[in-house]
């Protein structure tokens, strides 16, 4: 099993939810305001000087489904969400209580 960690600009919120549901991801936790910095993006702080947040999400998923949901959420990341910004971070499994 992998655990994908997604950040992302809370814009396109939509989007994201839309390749959740065509990847068949039904299962998440979810944050839904963060504040940071990415290397290519600037701050988020949801302030005045720094407008904007990030929200943030994990699924764990089975192995063979982990390398289609990075390549969906690279291909969004490619297109329409270049500016607005997300990121994706896979990491293993190695134990979890209960099933996916």
């Amino acid at each position: 099993m992998k655990l994908i960690f997604i950040v992302y600009n809370i814009s396109i919120e939509a989007e994201v939810q839309k390749l959740l549901q065509e990847q068949k991801v039904d299962c998440f936790t979810q944050w839904p305001r963060l504040y940071g910095q990415g290397q290519t993006t600037g701050p988020r702080m949801d302030t005045n000087v720094w407008p904007g947040a990030n929200s943030a999400l994990m699924a764990v998923v089975e192995d063979a489904q982990a390398p289609t949901l990075m390549n969906a959420i690279q291909q969004l990341r490619d297109g329409e969400a270049k500016r607005e910004g997300i990121k994706a971070f896979q990491l293993p499994v190695e134990a979890m209580t209960g099933k996916i």
